[in-house]
């Protein structure tokens, strides 16, 4: 558990009950904490619950909490509720999200915490499939659904110490020329920085990886690619229309495991805009290789 304990007694949630995820996850632990508490049934319907207090660090440019903040409570709710009713409660699999979606229904403040649940609905050999809702104050903030891959924990750790000698001398990231700094939300920054560069039909996004971007099975951590997923729809969308957007929903395909060896790039496009709603799409790729293609519809309003 984190040294400090964010105290939600007035939302009547004694988080003293909870605990975060173990073992320890980099990114949930860098943006978060994330807690949660299995309350009945893993198999069964709304028996985990979980936990976000929302800190200044989840802020967007509105002071709001970030879209990539919700994604990634969407993402760890969907592993926890299917790796659950997977193993039946035991903390013995291992989920990796293999697609999700994310309708979002209205905005979310910084100080209430969010809260997620779930419904696991159904588990053969290989798959878990889940759905749920985060709310915030009694108020759904968004619904989410998705599809995890589950295997033996034991298995996933092993991989991970196998691939930990490889990681200790890394080359440095370089950001391709053309590339400006991108002055990005208060969420954002403090997942790293993100360099951006305007495209006649959308933007360009690159992200050199850190540590602290991985999960506890020491790739990148799903969250983690689409906060970044997230910030690039958003600045695609502002560029191309000199608008405030929001996103309104959010769907991703993960092809494959990425990890801290070279930075992440992507390319959003805008297939179609109107005057308050755009759809747009793009492919997150390192080093050549496509890790998350994803899409995404935004509202689009005027600037404050």
């Amino acid at each position: 558990m984190p040294d400090t304990i964010p105290d939600l007694a007035s939302w009547g949630i004694d988080l003293s009950r909870y605990t975060v995820f173990v073992p320890p996850d980099p990114f949930e632990d860098h943006v978060g904490p994330f807690f949660f508490a299995l309350q009945g049934d893993a198999r069964k319907a709304d028996t985990v619950h979980c936990v976000l207090p929302t800190l200044p660090r989840h802020g967007n440019y509105m002071g709001g909490v970030h879209g990539g903040g919700i994604l990634t409570l969407a993402d760890y709710a969907l592993c926890i509720v299917a790796g659950r009713a997977a193993d039946g409660g035991t903390n013995t699999s291992f989920a990796m999200t293999v697609s999700i979606a994310v309708e979002f229904l209205n905005g979310a403040r910084i100080g209430p915490p969010l809260e997620a649940r779930g419904e696991p609905l159904q588990v053969t050999g290989r798959l878990a499939f889940a759905r749920g809702s985060i709310t915030q104050e009694g108020r759904t903030v968004a619904l989410w659904s998705g599809v995890c891959r589950h295997v033996a924990r034991a298995k996933a750790m092993a991989r991970k110490d196998e691939q930990a000698p490889s990681r200790v001398a890394l080359p440095p990231q370089v950001v391709p020329e053309g590339f400006e700094p991108y002055k990005a939300s208060a969420y954002s920054t403090h997942i790293g920085p993100a360099y951006v560069r305007k495209e006649a039909d959308g933007a360009s996004l690159v992200q050199p990886t850190l540590a602290r971007m991985c999960n506890s099975g020491g790739a990148l951590h799903g969250g983690y690619m689409m906060s970044f997923a997230d910030t690039a729809i958003t600045r695609a969308a502002a560029l191309t229309s000199d608008l405030a957007p929001a996103t309104v929903s959010f769907a991703a395909e993960f092809l494959a495991a990425g990890n801290i060896s070279a930075p992440l790039v992507t390319r959003v496009e805008v297939p179609k805009q109107g005057k308050s709603i755009a759809f747009l799409r793009g492919l997150l790729e390192q080093d050549g290789r496509a890790l998350l293609s994803y899409s995404a519809t935004v509202m689009l309003r005027p600037r404050r």
